[in-house]
């Protein structure tokens, strides 16, 4: 049969519409919008609508013209300033004719959805970052929240047009399968010299540097890590600390600075919102990566230092070293003084690690979407 070729009736055929998502989130400091990012971007691949409910906060911060500035033309933007609730969710995707719904930090909102149903005719992804089941604190009280967490989370993933993903290490996505996603690596400095970055950021060439990166708030522990480093002032060390840091961390880390710079002790604060590819090259160039957090996130940061083949001295929850230990990283410990300040002088003669493989942010994005 011969090929037939369009005609003008066939040009005047109506088109298919194009598929409508709706991406709701609350906050925007730190990575969230990193995942709303590449939602956007494997939507757009598709040809599909991403319609974004952010806070006006959100929507006017560095953040957003940061990670979505290039594709903001390219969604629908909508203001909306409630706490994210089941019902706001079935509000908006029925007046923006939203076919599917997706929450990239959705622990509070898929509780909720495990308290009162859903009701709307859109399919649902929410993605739990912080785990139930792997929560190490061993208070009664926590434990008790973490049980009642788990079983509305149970219940919610029983619902009909609902997913529940969860944020799971590399090591364990693959034993967990369609439940399970790892966070993923933007990593694009791994073809950068680290001595060519150190010249371009001002650095010694010949200074062991410890890394930290990424906003640093309280959480992050700089102070802990400052002390840590101080004894270690004969070994000619210094410290790149790469983010933002909030008022609180910089009147807490004053008298440490001042004993740094009697010491020797070389301390670099980019004290700035840091692009991804920023913060890629800070983690590229470190001699060892230190993450001394106070949550039990898993450290987006920890998985880049693991990727890039880096040393990496890991202070945090049971959970956070679970992380670590996943990620095949040797130097873990408690979030404690002491044994933060024997992990540092070991990552002076630790072996550099090779580097992981995985973390592909196109799996992230398709496991909302499939």
């Amino acid at each position: 049969m011969p090929d037939r070729r369009p005609t003008a009736r066939d040009a005047e055929a109506p088109q298919e519409p194009r598929r409508r998502t709706l991406i709701l989130n609350q906050g925007h400091q730190g990575h969230p919008l990193v995942y709303v990012r590449l939602l956007v971007d494997a939507l757009l691949d598709r040809a599909d609508v991403p319609v974004l409910a952010l806070p006006a906060a959100a929507l006017h911060s560095p953040e957003f013209t940061l990670h979505l500035g290039a594709v903001a033309d390219r969604c629908e933007l909508v203001r909306s300033d409630e706490p994210i609730t089941p019902a706001l969710a079935h509000r908006l995707a029925d007046r923006h004719r939203c076919a599917r719904v997706l929450v990239p930090d959705g622990d509070q909102f898929a509780t909720r959805l495990g308290l009162v149903g859903w009701r709307s005719a859109a399919q649902v992804v929410a993605l739990v970052i912080r785990d139930p089941r792997l929560s190490g604190n061993p208070r009664p009280r926590h434990r008790a929240k973490m049980a009642v967490k788990g079983v509305l989370l149970r219940r919610t993933a029983r619902l009909p047009r609902v997913r529940v993903l969860y944020l799971a290490d590399h090591a364990e996505t693959a034993r967990r399968g369609r439940d399970a996603v790892a966070d993923p690596i933007l990593f694009d400095a791994a073809h950068l010299d680290p001595a060519e970055i150190r010249r371009d950021l001002g650095l010694s060439e010949d200074r062991f540097y410890f890394v930290v990166a990424g906003k640093i708030t309280a959480r992050k522990n700089l102070d802990m890590v400052l002390r840590g480093i101080l004894p270690l002032a004969a070994a000619k060390i210094g410290l790149f600390v790469c983010g933002e840091l909030s008022p609180d961390v910089r009147t807490t880390i004053a008298p440490l600075l001042e004993q740094a710079r009697r010491l020797d002790v070389e301390v670099v604060l980019s004290d700035r919102l840091q692009s991804n590819h920023e913060l890629n090259r800070a983690v590229q160039m470190a001699d060892c990566l230190v993450t001394a957090y106070s949550n039990s996130a898993p450290p987006s940061t920890t998985t880049k230092g693991a990727r890039a083949g880096r040393r990496v001295v890991v202070a945090g929850s049971e959970v956070t070293r679970m992380w670590a230990r996943n990620l095949g990283i040797e130097l873990h410990c408690p979030l404690k003084q002491r044994a933060l300040d024997d992990l540092l002088r070991r990552a002076l003669s630790s072996p550099v690690p090779p580097p992981i493989p995985g973390g592909d942010p196109r799996a992230f994005a398709e496991a909302f979407l499939c």
